[in-house]
């Protein structure tokens, strides 16, 4: 099954380690105080055990709000820190009771010296971390300079496109795929609808799931968020990815998401597809439909199957028509990818030839919209 239940194992951790918290804070309130005062004991070490089981939960938020690269680094930088007040305070000590002073004021000045050692270690690592080695062969902290990728947070209709899993396989995606537990429950009650349509897209949809995590150098992240059960899953897609900086991945290119000045970008499987389709080469024939004419004498345009623009030089006189003809180039404007083209013609012997007097060096202009 998937790893749906994480935050559930996450509070079945949190109640247990209240309960051991009570009954400590209890047995110890019991084994100090008289008899007579049972009660009292056990209600005060109630008190206590809630009230160090509250302190360690606002301490788990506020770390949870920290990376965990900047976690290391204060870990590390904690530890380089104490190994040096350890050995100034040892050498300090030695010097003021050599010194005859008092034991109050070496504890006082060996106290000052182990924090600022530790501060001191604290801020070295980090303001050195990209280029700080450890003593451990071929370990070393991350650069702050590194480029991390952006994680993909992957809708409904691409998990169940079959593209994505090949996309997947590729390595191209590793460690960047990320599903919403907010998505997965949606996938249950999918495959629990009364309706036998949306119960087969359910469990098609699982099984793309299931595929995908399968994939173990892929590591497939399933991550917890707390939105409103009543909000609408594209609005909690489009809050998830901008909490995470992340894209989202669909299967088409249109998208229910409003046009707002920070929405997330969307990544669609269609666009990647047709774009990794091999283009039309020099030389190469295409039978075009020319459907209007064109900004120069003579010229005619048509459109490939994926509206792809096809200038048509002598093809004006054609329109209406779907003719032969013969790929000069291909360029890329700000409306998309454009195909220069001859019509071709046949001669008297049933060769094609360029239709009238054109050459292929015939201008063209990359006017079209």
């Amino acid at each position: 099954m998937l790893r749906v239940l994480m935050d559930r194992n996450g509070w079945f951790f949190r109640i247990f380690f209240l309960t051991f918290a009570c009954i400590a804070t209890c047995v110890y309130e019991l084994a100090t105080m008289s008899a007579d005062n049972v009660f009292l004991a056990c209600i005060k070490g109630l008190g206590l055990g809630f009230l160090f089981f509250a302190a360690m939960t606002a301490l788990e938020m506020g770390i949870r709000k920290l990376s965990f690269r900047m976690f290391n680094t204060a870990l590390l930088g904690l530890f380089v820190g104490t190994l040096i007040g350890l050995v100034v305070t040892e050498s300090l000590k030695t010097m003021l009771d050599f010194m005859g002073f008092s034991g109050q004021t070496v504890q006082l000045l060996s106290l000052f010296c182990y924090l600022v050692s530790v501060y001191l270690g604290i801020m070295l690592t980090s303001s050195s971390q990209d280029a700080w080695w450890l003593s451990i062969p071929f370990v070393r902290l991350a650069p702050a300079t590194q480029t991390m990728k952006k994680e993909i947070i992957l809708e409904t209709s691409a998990i169940e496109d079959p593209r994505l899993i090949e996309l997947a396989r590729s390595g191209l995606l590793d460690h960047q795929l990320v599903v919403p537990t907010f998505i997965v429950k949606e996938i249950q009650k999918s495959m629990e609808s009364p309706d036998e349509n949306v119960r087969l897209r359910g469990r098609k949809l699982h099984e793309h799931l299931k595929r995908l995590e399968s994939l173990e150098h892929l590591g497939l992240q399933i991550k917890e968020f707390h939105f409103p059960e009543q909000e609408e899953l594209i609005s909690k897609l489009s809050r998830a990815a901008k909490l995470l900086g992340a894209y989202i991945l669909i299967s088409h290119e249109q998208s229910q998401i409003r046009p707002e000045e920070d929405a997330p970008t969307m990544i669609s499987l269609e666009t990647i597809a047709a774009a990794l389709k091999p283009g039309a080469q020099r030389g190469e024939i295409l039978t075009i439909k020319i459907q209007r004419l064109g900004k120069e004498p003579k010229q005619g345009v048509g459109y490939l199957e994926d509206s792809t623009m096809v200038v048509v030089n002598g093809g004006g006189e054609f329109l209406g028509q779907t003719i032969r003809t013969q790929v000069l180039s291909q360029k890329y404007s700000s409306s998309g990818k454009i195909v220069f083209c001859n019509a071709l013609t046949q001669d008297e012997k049933g060769n094609l030839k360029p239709n009238g007097n054109l050459t292929e060096n015939a201008p063209f202009h990359l006017s079209y919209q």
